[in-house]
């Protein structure tokens, strides 16, 4: 059974109990905005389930809601040292950064070190695609996939997201290099309800519908997402100094040291190639392209990347957001131990 909720009541809600934490109004408002915004488009995994994990975290001192970053830019190049920063206030130091290097130069690459998860890659991507520019963000995360043909993990789900302005709005992908997110998993365990078999294996290192037995994930089909994820390990924290593989800290269960986890950053300015109407006309012949497309069957109709998340944003600012008892449940505790009620809705 589910609850709904409002996006404006739990954004509100959301940012009250951030806000409880320490930060000001206005990083307390930003990282709520990236987690509802995540359950808004159906990505629950990286959205406000993640907020007991945070608390925790800055609880053992390991975020400090006052820590600032510091930046370092050459050239077209910036480097983010964000040191017990939240990751999605790094995020924003960074897609920040990428932005203005860009608008200047026409492209941008900054690295982020010393980071946090910074919940769903896709928020920061569309952030640049908002301002005219083509955006790829991506990070590595504490491991928990296997690499293709091991049995032990060696990566983490590692997200790579890409997005480019059009005439009918930003067109994008958020995707896991793991076949799900491990959110996904703790989702499940939550409401008490099976997965895939092809999302994890057990401890033996075989294929498991429940989600209580998941020991690690799966790379997203075989080697072609193992090898994506491995990449993006080097862009991400090989090439920013961040940890590497079983160096990042476990959100959830290390409470010893930072995740030390590592982001990267490319921004193309679409301006430097050809004036962005006409790019935001030409992505626009693309995509119809692409829904004009005979579909297999006619009642699933072909849509463009990132497409099926604003339908499930559209539905769910009409009919709220659902929220699984256990969901609740642990929001709930959490409201009351920061003096933050639930909202009664």
């Amino acid at each position: 059974m589910s609850h709904n909720i409002t996006s404006e009541t739990l954004t509100r809600w959301t940012t009250d109990l951030i806000a409880s934490w320490g930060y000001s109004a206005a990083d307390a408002q930003y990282i709520a905005h990236t987690l509802v915004d995540a359950n808004l488009r159906g990505v629950d995994s990286h959205g406000v389930m993640r907020l007991t994990a945070y608390h925790e975290r800055i609880s053992h001192g390991l975020i400090d809601p006052k820590a600032s970053c510091e930046s370092t830019v050459r050239g077209a190049t910036a480097r983010v040292r964000a040191d017990r920063v939240a990751g999605q206030l790094a995020a924003r130091e960074a897609s920040s950064t990428a932005a203005s290097i860009a608008k200047e130069l026409g492209v941008a690459a900054v690295t982020v070190s010393e980071s946090a998860h910074f919940g769903a890659a896709g928020f920061f991507a569309r952030e640049l695609a908002e301002q005219g520019l083509f955006g790829m963000v991506m990070s590595n995360s504490e491991p928990i996939v296997v690499p293709f043909g091991g049995r032990r993990s060696l990566l983490g789900t590692n997200p790579l997201a890409l997005a480019a302005p059009t005439e009918s709005g930003v067109v994008s992908v958020d995707m896991a290099t793991s076949e799900a997110a491990m959110g996904k998993v703790y989702g499940a365990r939550l409401a008490d309800t099976p997965i895939p078999g092809n999302w994890g294996v057990d401890e033996d290192g075989q294929p498991t519908t429940d989600p209580h037995a998941v020991q690690a994930l799966l790379p997203a089909a075989g080697p072609k997402g193992y090898a994506l994820g491995f990449f993006v390990e080097m862009l991400s924290a090989v090439l920013s100094g961040a940890a590497i593989g079983h160096e990042v800290g476990n959100m959830y269960e290390d409470f010893s040291k930072t995740q030390n986890v590592g982001h990267f950053f490319l921004a193309i300015s679409i301006g430097d190639f050809m004036p962005r109407a006409d790019f935001e006309r030409r992505a626009e012949k693309l995509i119809a392209l692409a829904h004009d497309t005979e579909p297999v069957s006619p009642d699933r109709p072909v849509l463009v990347p990132g497409e099926p998340e604003l339908l499930t944003a559209q539905t769910r600012l009409e009919s709220g957001i659902p929220l699984s008892e256990g969901v609740v449940a642990e929001l709930t505790q959490l409201g009351e131990s920061s003096g933050v009620a639930w909202p009664s809705e």
